[in-house]
């Protein structure tokens, strides 16, 4: 028996042809489609971008290591605390980052450097600014360990956006007799 017959019926060539030209339905069908959703994701536009980010503040609070306890080191409209030989006392730095609620923008970049006197302490360098809060502020914490012996500043710098926005804080610390 012979897969492919020479004569062929009149039944089924009807149901030959009706196979066919559902096969070639489906497949415009997908064609469309597949056109479609092509056309669409080439012709999507990109959300605009968010407004441009700014430094808050930058808040300072003095951990002191032997007693376990935390001390605003500058209150806001209050007088920065100095610090004389407190050789236990680390800092934890909290910068807010103020932008639009909900947006979220790759390639801003937070970095703060943290020097003592003259001489870097430390560094903190491209952060990725993550998804700003509904109250407008994401935060970006920084902790930067004792002992001090020479008057602390601060910088923060957002970078990957058409205005660049910096701010820096100073805490005074001495070590001596």
């Amino acid at each position: 028996m012979r897969l492919y017959p020479d004569k062929i019926g009149p039944k089924q060539k009807i149901i030959g042809e009706y196979r066919m030209k559902f096969i070639i339905r489906t497949l415009t069908v997908a064609l469309l489609l597949t056109m479609i959703a092509a056309s669409s994701a080439v012709f999507a536009q990109k959300p605009p971008k968010a407004p441009d980010y700014s430094i808050a503040m930058i808040k300072v609070n003095a951990f002191d290591e032997a007693a376990g306890e935390l001390s605003d080191a500058n209150p806001e409209g209050g007088e920065v605390k100095s610090f004389f030989n407190d050789l236990s006392t680390s800092l934890f730095v909290w910068v807010a980052i103020q932008g639009e609620a909900g947006s979220f923008e790759p390639g801003r970049m937070v970095s703060v450097t943290v020097w003592e006197g003259k001489k870097i302490k430390m560094t903190r360098r491209n952060v990725q600014i993550g998804l700003i809060g509904e109250k407008g502020i994401y935060l970006v914490p920084v902790y930067v360990y004792g002992s001090l012996c020479d008057d602390v500043k601060i910088t923060a710098t957002i970078t990957g956006q058409k205005t660049k926005s910096s701010k820096t804080v100073k805490i005074p610390f001495l070590c001596g007799e």
